[in-house]
């Protein structure tokens, strides 16, 4: 009998990977719906209206019920299918620092990944200009961002504890985007040993590499100066001073 859960999401998309991940690891079925970002099919009225009015996956559907943001699906398959208490904590203090841990998240970590965007999509996007103040921009907040995670994890083992929980697949991917745009190299990780270590040991876990196999492929293509074909003209980073579809003149 098919599962009622629909998994809308996009394998090159940070947040996506990690809940294909957690799916994956705890054997969840679910239907597999790629959502065609690259010619905006999320950016569809049509789409916002019965999905997410932001047009962002991943997207959740279970029946009836819609659920978006990445950590708010994992949560709600967390209780659905009764997962193992270290996802998102077996005690009181547990289930905080994940949850402290997910907010801190979108508004540090995840804000980083304006340094793989803007040097590899948006060229595909609105073709050859000055994206120099908002890679600086992400840059800044990926490396603020490493320091951080590298303090915590000269603590503990994973960034929540000493066991991996959904906090963990949110940080990991968002590096895997980095690692796959050669956005972080090695004097990056010379200066966090601790997150080199941390992001080694979620290499080898089940399904690390089979989500992130997509987000691989396209680094190496745009590092390879192939374009990524794209009909979209809106932005796949949110809150950006590029406005979508005005390209800015340079010089």
């Amino acid at each position: 009998m098919a599962s009622e859960i629909r998994f809308l999401h996009h394998p090159t998309s940070q947040p996506c990977r990690a809940v294909h991940q957690l799916l994956l690891e705890n054997d969840i079925p679910f239907e597999d719906v790629v959502v065609n970002l690259m010619d905006g099919e999320n950016e569809q009225q049509s789409f916002k209206d019965k999905y997410n009015p932001t047009g962002q996956v991943p997207i959740l559907v279970d029946g009836d019920f819609v659920v978006w943001e990445s950590p708010a699906i994992a949560y709600y398959l967390n209780e659905k299918f009764d997962l193992p208490k270290n996802w998102f904590g077996g005690t009181l203090e547990q289930r905080a620092i994940i949850q402290q841990y997910c907010h801190w998240h979108s508004t540090y970590l995840r804000r980083g990944a304006g340094a793989f965007f803007y040097t590899h999509f948006a060229e595909c996007i609105w073709g050859k200009q000055d994206y120099s103040r908002e890679i600086a921009k992400g840059r800044y907040t990926l490396d603020e961002s490493l320091e951080i995670m590298e303090a915590w994890l000269n603590k503990t083992a994973y960034l929540c504890g000493d066991v991996i929980s959904f906090a963990d697949l949110l940080g990991y991917h968002e590096l895997v985007s980095h690692v796959a745009g050669k956005i972080l190299g090695e004097p990056d990780w010379q200066k966090h040993p601790k997150v080199k270590q941390w992001y080694d040991a979620l290499s080898e876990r089940p399904h690390a590499q089979e989500v992130s196999q997509m987000i691989f492929a396209v680094g190496a293509m745009r590092l390879a100066g192939d374009p990524i074909p794209m009909t979209r003209k809106t932005s796949l980073a949110k809150g950006t001073e590029i406005k979508p579809g005005v390209p800015e003149k340079v010089g």
